[in-house]
């Protein structure tokens, strides 16, 4: 990878941005778009737009999320210690034993969450997995007074887990989902900008996905595109334990995934198909989850339709601190997309044959 884009994927890695408190990743982003960028553009809601050749045609979006999931201060007891809700989907069984940011009004504060010795647990109990409302934080505080001195209801709050490479191409991290998505689109914009494409490119940092995927839906309101493609992370299925009969096959490593069915329009999903063939990026096939979405979700039925794909990058461990990615899979998913950006003529819309 290049090593500039590698700095500034490590940078987006390490910058805390749980849902609702995106301001300080948005910066990051707006700075490293701005050496490629005609235009950025910021909404009241802080979602983040790139812009490349704004007066093309046709109008493409491509877009990622900027946020990630996270814990939020709920109650302060009279001992000191915290409780919380989650920020997206967190699961609780994964959390115990976790050290957390606590982004409070004058700064970090750092804690732990709570997991009682294995010593002291009953043994004759069957173990089962804590609900989130039995978990506390622990900051060291004497007692409530000293707790609210340093922390408030409405905290929010990240996971302490930091980026590294475990070889050349696989690293781990706690957000890779969805940073992955906002580098990709931005590089994508990169990489086509050398090539002066025709069509107008609107490179979208939205906000808010992970309840909800409120962000993508003003960022398509502000943009009103022709076309979008949502980039996002998908399961890999490769790991112990998972049954691809049930989930599909992806696998780390295999290059993006084009998702199949719902939102997902069938001319624009053929196009990136054949380009991928076309240029020798490996693409993996999945259909629509029936229980998750994407960004693509809050686009495709808006403006009376917005032809739509969904294009992911392989993860591992999804919503854990341990994400695990193939750095080429983001490479290729950056590759693919400015090749399709590229291929778009003057004018040129997706619409349905019937």
């Amino acid at each position: 990878m290049r090593p500039e884009s590698f700095a500034f994927l490590k940078t987006l890695l390490t910058t805390p941005s749980p849902s609702g408190h995106e301001a300080r990743i948005q910066k990051v982003w707006c700075d490293y778009a701005r050496g490629f960028a005609d235009e950025i553009r910021t909404d009241s809601y802080g979602n983040a737009l790139a812009v490349l050749n704004p007066g093309g045609s046709p109008r493409i979006m491509l877009d990622g999320h900027a946020d990630e999931i996270g814990l939020m201060v709920k109650h302060i007891d009279d001992k000191g210690f915290l409780y919380f809700q989650q920020i997206g989907g967190v699961d609780p069984a994964l959390i115990r034993g976790k050290r957390v940011s606590i982004h409070a009004e004058n700064g970090v504060v750092r804690g732990v969450i709570g997991a009682t010795a294995i010593h002291l647990l009953d043994k004759d109990a069957a173990p089962k997995p804590p609900k989130m409302s039995e978990c506390w934080i622990d900051i060291g505080a004497k007692n409530g007074k000293d707790a609210k001195k340093r922390v408030s209801v409405g905290d929010p709050m990240t996971f302490v887990e930091e980026f590294e490479m475990l070889d050349k191409n696989v690293g781990v991290a706690r957000a890779f989902d969805n940073r992955v998505g906002i580098w990709a689109v931005i590089e994508a914009l990169r990489l086509a900008k050398a090539a002066r494409p025709k069509c107008a490119i609107f490179a979208a940092s939205s906000n808010q996905e992970e309840i909800g995927g409120h962000g993508a839906a003003m960022s398509v309101v502000n943009v009103k595109p022709d076309a979008a493609v949502a980039v996002d992370v998908t399961h890999a299925t490769d790991t112990p334990g998972i049954d691809v009969k049930r989930h599909g096959e992806v696998s780390l490593g295999g290059g993006p995934s084009i998702t199949l069915g719902r939102e997902n329009h069938p001319v624009l999903v053929q196009r990136i198909r054949n380009i991928a063939k076309a240029k020798k990026i490996p693409l993996q096939i999945e259909i629509f989850s029936p229980t998750s979405g994407t960004d693509a979700l809050s686009i495709w039925n808006k403006l009376g339709g917005v032809p739509s794909a969904v294009l992911s990058i392989p993860n591992r461990y999804m919503h854990s601190t341990v994400e695990m990615i193939d750095l080429r899979d983001m490479e290729k998913t950056a590759e693919l997309l400015s090749a399709l950006c590229l291929s778009l003529k003057a004018g040129e819309k997706f619409k349905v044959p019937v």
